[in-house]
């Protein structure tokens, strides 16, 4: 799951984004982390559900008048910004 740098509020995820050093911030050499109280189980398990009854029903609407855009969410920070600043614009 996300957690983040206590001090400077770096992101990191436990599979896809560790620090370079294990338990040290990249960013400012913290080793307090934090995790916010809902990333956790139930709390996907309820996002999900509130998907699947409120944004998947709409999606074909959205892809019929070809205003539906898909971004990599797994991709490198800094490419995701880059393409939500492009979609935007």
């Amino acid at each position: 799951g996300r957690y983040s740098c206590a001090k400077c509020g770096a992101g990191y995820h436990d599979k896809f984004l560790q620090p370079k050093v294990a338990g040290v911030c990249d960013s400012c050499g913290s080793t307090n982390f934090t995790r916010r109280d809902d990333d956790n189980e139930a709390t996907v398990r309820a996002r999900l559900v509130a998907y699947n009854k409120q944004t998947a029903p709409i999606l074909p609407y959205y892809q019929q008048h070809n205003v539906l855009k898909t971004i990599d969410g797994m991709a490198d920070i800094d490419a995701v910004t880059q393409e939500i600043e492009t979609i935007i614009q």
